[in-house]
């Protein structure tokens, strides 16, 4: 018997920190959609992270590369519309790590935009095919594409990448942008700060430091620790993503959305609040666990978002940074 699901939805990058998050927060909180998760899985994304969803009936998955696969991405999402039905897209895809952009940028920009650029042919065909279905696509970004900026940025501010991974970004949203205009073809845009929480990656900063803690090894810290960023919990992330997604009707589709954590930090007073936390100490001497690098070749010194819009739509992050560090150690020593 055919199960009828009031909405069908396409994860893309499912299997990574922030779409395995998002997947076991939503099939399990709305039983009556249908998610379909597409990931190519590598060192960042581990179908582990979603196996336990695979046995429910609202999900599935299908292991795929967006960015080399194009033909057999339109013939599932188009050409076997009335058997997929999917109407829904939600865009995680992507390499995120800026020390390997730094590495590899060619990658970065193979990878990135081919990924979401054929994701966005896929709906462009789609939403021509089918006029009288409301689709709607929310594409994740980040606050690095507008670069090095201390004032508070608005979602007019002018992009200024400075790493190639921000720059694969930058484009996509102008990319998106352009079809928007050219094809009137609405995808919302959100521009969170730096994502933390559990199981995420070790290659981000604060899975990096609890990671050397418990390793015993020394954190490595680029520069002088000066650099500052904003951290936003997943689940205050997650709820960022919840009231886009079912808040904004159909006719305010293709906005942008800066989303902006608790607290701002630089580097080095993250290690010692870390520290604090992982020892049940205020007073330990952090500076020991401490081995400070040679900084990449340009670093932002500070990204500065205001959420003024988003917060227009009853949003407000709840998790302050210590308490979100507070959740990770609880997960990671139960």
């Amino acid at each position: 018997m055919t199960v009828h699901f009031e909405k069908r939805v396409l994860v893309t990058g499912g299997a990574g920190f922030i779409g395995s998050h998002f997947l076991h927060r939503f099939v399990l909180q709305y039983p009556q959609y249908h998610f379909t998760c597409i990931d190519k899985l590598n060192y960042a994304s581990n179908f582990e992270n979603i196996s336990d969803l695979q046995n429910l009936n609202n999900f599935k998955f299908i292991k795929l590369d967006l960015s080399e696969s194009f033909e057999q991405l339109y013939e599932f999402l188009v050409t076997n519309f009335h058997q997929t039905e999917i109407t829904e897209f939600i865009n995680f895809a992507a390499e995120s790590c800026v020390d390997r952009s730094l590495r590899d940028p060619l990658y970065f920009t193979r990878n990135n935009i081919l990924a979401t650029q054929n994701l966005l042919e896929c709906y462009r065909a789609l939403r021509n095919k089918y006029k009288d279905i409301d689709f709607r696509f929310i594409h994740i970004s980040t606050d690095e594409v507008y670069g090095d900026i201390s004032i508070n940025t608005t979602e007019d501010t002018v992009l200024c990448p400075t790493n190639p991974y921000a720059a694969t970004k930058a484009a996509l949203d102008l990319i998106i942008k352009s079809y928007q205009y050219s094809f009137k073809l609405p995808v919302t845009i959100l521009r969170p700060n730096n994502v933390y929480g559990p199981n995420q990656y070790p290659e981000k900063i604060i899975p990096l430091i609890i990671k050397c803690l418990k390793e015993q090894t020394l954190i490595p810290i680029h520069g002088d620790g000066s650099n500052r960023r904003r951290y936003l919990y997943i689940s205050d992330f997650l709820d960022a993503i919840e009231v886009v997604w079912h808040s904004i009707r159909q006719d305010s589709l293709g906005e942008t959305y800066n989303i902006g954590g608790c607290d701002e930090i630089d580097n080095i007073s993250l290690v010692k609040l870390i520290c604090q936390r992982y020892f049940k100490n205020p007073n330990v001497n952090f500076t020991k666990h401490v081995q400070f690098v040679k900084d990449r070749g340009y670093n932002d010194s500070e990204y500065s978002t205001n959420s003024d819009k988003l917060k227009a739509l009853d949003w407000e992050p709840t998790i302050t940074l210590d308490k979100g560090i507070d959740k990770i150690l609880e997960k990671e020593f139960k």
